[in-house]
């Protein structure tokens, strides 16, 4: 047999010895042992179909032997036994890295099953013979490490690999092993596919070092040098620059901190010097060295800007860290704007807002007066204000213009009251006014049948301050004291005690009040001896208006209530183990010493009339009823404190009693919904590994038999559950599903006969999926072969895109003329990338403050195929949108089929509902969404008249 070597290090110049023909069958026979001498045979059972061949039969003759002088000899698929362990090569495989070694060793026929080899936690090994003389040694390499030899890798019952030294301990941290540099983790597994704590990594096959090579890594790309460090920052590799982060991830698809672009595949592009150029839509500048510029620019004679990304800044405001300072560039020409007034997003109020920037291009803020004409800007973000009142007291117009209101006279405005005091300004806070207590608030809206800042309570007529009454708000009634604040707790009030809750002050009625006492559903007065209800539930109030609580006798009736929240007992049993009427609540006798069926129920009664609980035996027969409400058991698991175990509950089972008499069923096999358990002598659920009547049978934590599947290496029949054997290195088909049983236990990433597969815990083969952290490659739906295919595929229940390059396409990608996107949260290490499909999307979701509404767009993608939905309205989410040619939502003002039509910065449609901004206040149809125009209308209790604009006018 040729075995190849892809192991990198130097070739070993160990080499194999001669021995006598007695010598070699003697050894022979412990390497081949789980080739045939433990051969596991396939079940005759028509639902197991085995899909390769099975071991062949070996010739165990002296003539097969053959000893040969090896140079680098490859690995194996010969192992043995011991103890659950697998003990292998006492040789380190090795190959040059320039060329793959095949080598004759000696031949231990083991017939046409897979050659397999184990990738991420196992690893080929080479099982050879020594001369009993040779003994174990350590060496010095040429660069003085350790080279370990003499000891031999072993692989534990997960299928990890460690590696004992000659004297028997487990090697850790980083190692020479005959020649071949690897490394084990603190518990002595041996590192595969992965970085260890400094950085280094080490190959997914063999374990060995690492260098000068690109690797992946939980989707990112790294490249370790000569010495199996992380590249950092900029490299040329190849003939092609790359750039890698502080942590060693390869740039990809963006710019670097050194200002160049790196392509998806990470290599540099070059744009040029000194020119603009475009990508993704976004305007740069390469500089002389063909970095792109960053902060204020003067290109050309013309004032430009670029953000911290190097994107030109064009049609809203930037920060200069200079001045500290923002300014306006032109939408256009990106031009810095001076001494006029522009349009630009307000990503605080999420709304399009003007402003107006001086010779300098910072934004005014407070009042100004600009052509002539008295305007005013936010004194913390510059935006004009319009149709409202600005912090300097005064009104602004729908056109921004200040507007004289008078003086020292009430004024209403959009349904609420003002006062404009000597100086035209609005007053605010506690006033007093033609001898009116009264109180405006924040933004001068005077305070009427309400609550003040102040918790004081203003009359809803007058504004003035009200005492000693009971008043009303939103449904809740208070009674404000000879302070004008709400009285809290309990309190008599003409000679009738109240209750107004002692955090809100709002009145307690029809229910019980904190001091466990009720007051009245109308008058709010308290009861007192008198049965009350409370939603569904009926209660009895003493003379001190608590309710009662346990046996009771109410006009010589005996009736019963919760001990604990006082409910009183109908239509079932109460604590006290008697029946009580569904309607009046008396107790009911029905009997003694005899069952009853109540409510679906069916109940014991012991010599006092009294409902048994718990474990009984009656008339012999032992049945179990709740401990808490008695109901019998039946047709029911039970779990250890004797309570119904609920349909898919993650509960135990303990017990089950039959459905029909609720006998406790023992000593046999019963089915419940269709799945199979066992109960012992003493009723007990069996779990875990059974036999049973001689035969080797297995049932889950649940209780619940294993039939028709694979597990511990064993194949339980459909029919009987019966264990059998499993042939191993072998593909196996078990009803839809494909097991492949590795001989030493191998599971996760495993190449047979060259093709790359991978084994769940339990031996199944993935196919039609991912892997199990949904990342490529792709296992084939039959098969379960790795797949290196592009395109759509689906993977449990979700699709993704799989690029060129075999990574899973993420965001936004255009596909054959049409947009998807795929979930790409840069938040999330672990984000698996499937495809959106009947969602509303902001890909930029992360984005709290764009610059431009449309930094940020939202997109809605088709359930059925994914792609983005285009020149159409969609409702979605209690929303309706409109999204235009290019997928996007469209937002604030636009005009669809000849309406003008309104939407918010994330695309929602405004229906039935007011806008303000740079163009004065509009109103939307709650049907249509369509601008109101040339028309009247009562909105809220206020008339409005419309303008041909649109524009509102309180009547």
């Amino acid at each position: 047999m040729k075995v190849h070597s892809n192991f990198a290090g130097q070739p070993s110049k160990k080499r194999l010895l001669a021995f006598s023909c007695a010598t070699a069958l003697a050894s022979f026979a412990i390497i081949a042992r789980p080739a045939f001498a433990e051969e596991a045979k396939a079940d005759s059972s028509p639902n197991l179909d085995t899909t390769a061949a099975t071991t062949a039969n070996v010739e165990t003759t002296a003539d097969l032997v053959e000893a040969k002088v090896v140079e680098a000899p490859a690995a194996t698929e010969n192992t043995a036994n011991t103890e659950s362990t697998t003990i292998v090569s006492e040789q380190a495989t090795t190959s040059t890295a320039s060329s793959e070694t095949t080598s004759e060793i000696a031949s231990t026929t083991t017939s046409q099953a897979p050659a397999e080899s184990a990738k991420a936690q196992t690893r080929e090994a080479v099982t050879t013979d020594r001369a009993a003389s040779e003994t174990a040694t350590s060496t010095e390499t040429s660069n003085s490490e350790t080279n370990v030899t003499g000891g031999h890798y072993y692989s534990d019952k997960h299928g990890y690999w460690h590696y004992k030294d000659a004297s028997g301990k487990d090697l850790t941290g980083p190692q020479t092993i005959d020649g071949v540099k690897v490394y084990f983790n603190q518990g002595g597994v041996q590192v595969k596919g992965d970085f260890d704590w400094d950085g280094h990594y080490y190959d997914r096959d063999s374990g060995a070092l690492v260098t000068n090579k690109f690797v992946e890594n939980y989707g990112r790309t790294y490249y370790v040098d000569e010495n199996g460090n992380k590249a950092i920052g900029s490299k040329e590799i190849d003939g092609a620059w790359h750039y890698f982060d502080q942590y060693g991830e390869q740039v990809e698809d963006r710019f670097a901190p050194n200002g160049r672009y790196y392509d998806k595949y990470g290599k540099q592009v070059d744009f040029g010097t000194n020119r603009y150029f475009e990508l993704n839509g976004e305007w740069y500048y390469a500089g002389n060295d063909g970095a792109i510029l960053k902060g204020p620019q003067t290109i050309d004679g013309v004032k430009v800007y670029f953000n911290q990304g190097g994107v030109q800044v064009k049609g809203y405001f930037v920060r200069d860290e200079g001045d500290n300072k923002s300014r306006y560039y032109d939408k256009d020409s990106g031009a810095l704007a001076t001494n006029q007034y522009v349009i630009a997003y307000n990503p605080y109020k999420h709304r399009n807002e003007r402003y107006y920037v001086n010779d300098q291009g910072i934004r005014l803020t407070g009042p100004q007066t600009i052509d002539g004409k008295q305007v005013y800007f936010d004194k913390y973000e510059g935006s004009q204000i319009f149709d409202n009142f600005g912090d300097d007291g005064y009104f602004y117009d729908q056109d921004g213009i200040r507007v004289n209101l008078g003086t020292n006279r009430y004024v209403q405005v959009k349904g609420n009251w003002y006062y404009v005091g000597n100086d035209g300004k609005i007053l605010k806070g506690e006033q007093t006014i033609d001898g009116a207590h009264v109180y405006f608030n924040y933004n001068g809206i005077q305070v009427k049948g309400d609550f003040d800042y102040y918790n004081q309570f203003h009359d809803k007529d007058s504004g003035n301050l009200v005492t000693n009454r009971f008043v009303t708000v939103k449904d809740k009634t208070y009674f404000i004291g000879s302070d004008s604040k709400a009285i809290k707790g309990a309190t008599v009030i003409d000679n009738t005690e109240y209750f107004f809750d002692e955090k809100t002050g709002a009145q307690v009625k029809g229910n019980f009040a904190t001091n466990d006492k009720y007051y009245d559903g109308i008058t709010g007065g308290l009861v007192t001896n008198s049965y009350v209800q409370v939603d569904k539930d009926w209660y009895y109030v003493g003379n001190d208006g608590k309710r009662l609580k346990g046996s009771q006798t109410i006009n010589n009736v005996p009736v019963y209530f919760d001990p604990y929240d006082g409910k009183q007992a109908k239509g079932v049993f109460g604590d006290d183990g008697y029946f009580y009427d569904k309607d009046s609540g008396a107790k009911i006798d029905l009997g003694t010493n005899r069952y009853v069926y109540i409510n679906d129920n069916w109940y014991y009664l012991n010599g006092e009339g009294k409902i048994l609980k718990g474990d009984q035996t009656i008339d012999g027969v032992q049945v179990h009823f709740d401990p808490y409400y008695g109901n019998q058991i039946k047709g029911e698991f039970t779990d250890s404190n004797g309570y119904a175990v609920k349909a898919n509950s993650y509960t135990s089972p303990v017990k089950f009693y039959g459905k029909d008499s609720g006998a406790l069923v023992k000593n046999q096999y019963f089915n419940n919904n269709g799945k199979w358990y066992y109960a012992d002598a003493q009723g007990n659920i069996l779990t875990g590994p059974q036999t049973i009547d001689g035969v080797h049978v297995y049932f889950d934590s649940y209780g619940v038999q294993a039939k028709d599947t694979v597990l511990d290496g064993y194949y339980y029949d459909k029919d009987s559950g019966a264990r059998k054997e499993l042939p191993r290195d072998q593909f196996i088909k078990i009803g839809k599903d494909l097991y492949y049983l590795s001989s030493n236990g191998r599971t996760g990433e495993i190449t047979i006969d060259g093709k790359d597969y991978y084994i769940e815990q339990n031996g199944r083969v993935l196919r039609g999926s991912f892997n199990v952290y949904q990342e490529p490659p792709y296992y084939d739906d039959e098969t379960g072969e790795a797949v290196k295919k592009t395109g759509f595929v689906k993977s449990d229940g979700r699709w993704y895109y799989i690029e060129e390059d075999g990574k899973k396409a993420k965001g936004l990608k255009e596909i054959d003329g049409k947009l998807y996107y795929f979930s790409n949260n840069p938040m999330n290490k672990y984000e698996t990338h499937d495809q959106a499909r009947g969602e509303i999307i902001r890909p930029k979701f992360y984005i709290s403050f764009p610059n431009r509404a449309e930094n940020n767009p939202t997109y809605y993608f088709d359930t059925e195929t994914g792609a983005a939905v285009t020149n159409q309205f969609i409702y979605a989410d209690g929303h309706w949108y409109y999204f235009g040619k290019d997928g996007k939502a469209l937002l604030f003002d636009q005009v669809i089929n000849g309406q003008h039509l309104y939407f918010d910065y994330e695309g929602k449609q405004v229906k039935g509902d007011f806008v303000t901004d740079y163009k004065g206040t509009r109103y939307y149809d709650e049907n249509s969404g369509e601008l109101v125009t040339n028309q009247t209308r009562t909105i809220n209790g206020v008339t409005y008249h419309f303008d041909e604009n649109g524009r509102a006018k309180q009547v």
